[in-house]
């Protein structure tokens, strides 16, 4: 492969990281998760609550990402049985 498919290539899965945590950030029930997390752990602020919220956000993205290339690759390259 040329190295000009190899950039499109990292910036499509680029995309499709933003994507994913894009929509995580929209769907994802923060308030609900707060509340849940200080009915066990107690009290804490807006500030310590996203230093933890954010990061695990984008963990589970990354891994949301890397689990939707692996099926596309997956199903665009089906390994043929001689």
């Amino acid at each position: 492969m040329s190295p000009k498919i190899h950039v499109l290539i990292w910036l499509g899965q680029l995309l499709l990281l933003m994507v994913v945590y894009s929509v995580l950030c929209a769907l994802a029930p923060d308030t609900w998760l707060y509340d849940i997390y200080t009915s066990r752990f107690g009290f804490l602020t807006e500030e310590e609550w996203y230093d933890r919220y954010i990061p695990a956000l984008m963990i589970l993205s990354v891994f949301l990402t890397t689990l939707l290339i692996l099926i596309i690759a997956l199903f665009r390259n089906p390994h043929k049985k001689s």
